[in-house]
Order: structure tokens, then sequence, then C-alpha cells
């Protein structure tokens, strides 16, 4: 009979099942200006349980004021499916989500005036933590993990959101400058969760300039980056029934 892993043994683990998911230095030639803040309080999963979904069924963001920005509710526990809301404009944009590797997320753009979504196409292996946004408009988005040094010398893990531009004449894909990323550090996270946390929210910091160059509205960064903490609940979930499988041969 297995041993139950300990966190040291479990984050070793965790890393050989997202084998392609190594984090990167955030090396850039562009300025990254990050005027507009948002909190995202979501409380994610720990490590030790059992292989259950998150319990939240409601994720808020904040405003720094303290007011609501938006307010993502799923359509029931045992459902990933969620809408994402803002307090004036109404329900903004629909994710299907979908547990294993099977299917990608769906991403639907509400239209206030129209019964017709628009579709972002959502492309990632399961295997890797980046994700791909293709949007309507035909402009590509990523989320990436990467890390950064703080000016006290402490790495930081992020998740980054950038633009993806593909070279002409050849598959070589350039990066553009970044456009929003999420902060978890100790003064950023969600309170009552940890480092070790899966899903957890913190403080999404988004450079309103180059959204607008772009015409992206900011509710698609919101929505993509609560579907990477999905992610991360399910990476979890996945090491958690491995767990438990391991204990049980």
């Amino acid at each position: 009979m297995s041993t139950i892993l300990n966190p040291k043994e479990m984050d070793l683990h965790s890393a050989s099942i997202r084998s392609n998911s190594t984090l990167s230095t955030l090396i850039e030639t562009f300025s990254f200006y990050p005027s507009r803040i948002l909190t995202i309080n979501a409380q994610g999963i720990g490590a030790f349980r059992l292989p259950l979904p998150s319990r939240q069924t409601e994720i808020f963001v904040y405003n720094p004021d303290g007011t609501e920005a938006y307010v993502s509710t799923r359509d029931k526990l045992s459902s990933g499916n969620a809408i994402l809301s803002h307090p004036k404009r109404g329900g903004l944009i629909r994710t299907e989500y979908f547990f294993g590797p099977s299917h990608d997320p769906v991403v639907h753009l509400l239209q206030p005036s129209s019964d017709i979504s628009e579709t972002v196409i959502v492309a990632g292996k399961w295997t890797s933590r980046t994700m791909c946004f293709d949007m309507p408009g035909g402009n590509r988005f990523e989320w990436k993990y990467a890390k950064k040094r703080r000016a006290d010398g402490q790495k930081v893990n992020l998740i980054v959101f950038r633009a993806v531009e593909e070279e002409k004449g050849g598959n070589k894909e350039t990066q553009a400058h970044r456009i929003a990323q999420l902060v978890r550090d100790e003064n950023s996270r969600t309170p009552g969760t940890s480092r070790s946390s899966a899903g957890n929210g913190g403080e999404l910091q988004i450079d309103e300039a180059a959204l607008q160059s772009l015409e992206l509205d900011e509710a698609v960064i919101v929505a993509t980056c609560l579907m990477m903490l999905k992610k991360e609940i399910d990476r979890r979930r996945m090491i958690q029934f491995a767990m438990i499988a391991g204990v049980v041969s």
C-alpha cells in the first residue's frame, strides 16, 4: 500500500503531472503600466482534501474602493459553467467549462442588444498551464505562468495575460507587452488562502492603455483569468485523485 505524500513530495508529484508548465522569467522589451487594479476574491482549494469541486459558487471581483466590479456565478455546485456579470451592465460573458482533458472551455461574449453571442476560441494542452484565446476579430491572447523578482529579492509567481503576434512568413510566435497579470503574494492573495492553495485569487493588475489600444473589453480579462483559476483547481483535483488511487492500491 502506498503512503500519503507529504507537501514536498506532493509538489514534486504535481510537477511531474504538469511537466510542460515550468515558470518562465519575464524578459520583455515593452513596459507594463498597471493603471487598473481589481481584487479577485476566490478561495480556491487546499492540498489535503477530497478531490471535490470548489464549494464557492460565486466569486466576487472588487474595485479598489471595495465596491463590486463583477461577480462570476456558477450554474450549480457540480458545474464549472458560469456567467460573469457587471452590477450595471448585467450578464457579459458565459463560460462553458469541462473537467478533464477531453474538451477545451468555450467562452461566449453576450451581446446586450442581441440573442446571438460571439465565441472566443480557447485552446491549451492539458499538460500545459498556458491557455490561448482567439477573439472574434482575429486577435490572439494568452494567459501564461511566469515569475518576477521584487526589489527585495523575493520571487513572485504570476499569471500573465499577453497578446500573441505571429511573425510574417513563419510559424514563430512573438509576445507583445503584458496587458494584465494576477499577483498572489503574501500581501495580495485572498485572505484565508496560502501559497499552497490552488485557484485562489489575488490582485489583478491591468494596463488600461494597452487594453484600449487593442479594443479589448476588461470583462474578457476577468472571465479568462477566472478560467485559469478553475484549471488550477482541476489540476489539484487530479493530483488528489492520483493520491487516493495510490493509497487504495
